[in-house]
């Protein structure tokens, strides 16, 4: 596929059911697909970030359909992302803008749905000077991506997915402006 696909922030919050759904159809054709699938989130994989007024998500459509979709929720309380990043060397400035739930369909992936939702994420971040630093977790296979977007590694950690389900991933930071770590 060589059409190039531009993300669009979602403005209408009605959809979000539509990233539930399709986190759940790109992780069920992944190596991942035991932790999440149908069976463990049988209405979309969601939670407690996903509908507050400070998270952004982006979309990438096909036909009028989600195909891609990557959020950035911009919190002041590390405690809100459900993680426990105790033992990493975090910025103490707030707010900071938590990287997630990236997802591509899987007849999709052959596109540059990725690079340009990652993009458009760097980009928000960097010209929004309230946003102190980003922090993302992920799984092995996107540290390359995160490297050369200028994250930097913090170190390993167990992931809450949800439930019972956890998962190791890698911790990263994009720092703004060196602020003070504690």
């Amino acid at each position: 596929m060589n059409k190039i696909y531009k993300p669009e922030l979602l403005t209408d919050k009605s959809r979000l059911q539509e990233i539930y759904d399709l986190r759940v159809t790109a992780y069920e054709n992944s190596p991942k697909s035991m932790y999440v699938n149908k069976q463990t989130f049988p209405n979309g994989w969601s939670d407690h970030l996903d509908e507050k007024e400070n998270t952004l998500h982006w979309i990438v459509e096909e036909n009028n359909k989600i195909i891609a979709s990557a959020r950035l929720a911009i919190l002041n309380n590390i405690k809100d992302t459900n993680e426990k990043f105790d033992k990493f060397e975090i910025p103490i400035e707030r707010p900071f803008a938590y990287w997630s739930r990236l997802v591509v369909h899987p007849d999709y992936r052959r596109t540059n749905s990725m690079m340009a939702l990652d993009s458009v994420r760097k980009t928000y971040i960097f010209t929004n000077y309230e946003i102190k630093f980003a922090l993302c977790c992920v799984t092995d296979d996107r540290s390359k991506a995160l490297l050369r977007l200028g994250f930097n590694y913090l170190g390993d950690f167990m992931y809450n997915l949800g439930g019972q389900n956890k998962s190791s991933q890698r911790i990263y930071l994009l720092q703004i402006d060196n602020p003070n770590l504690v």
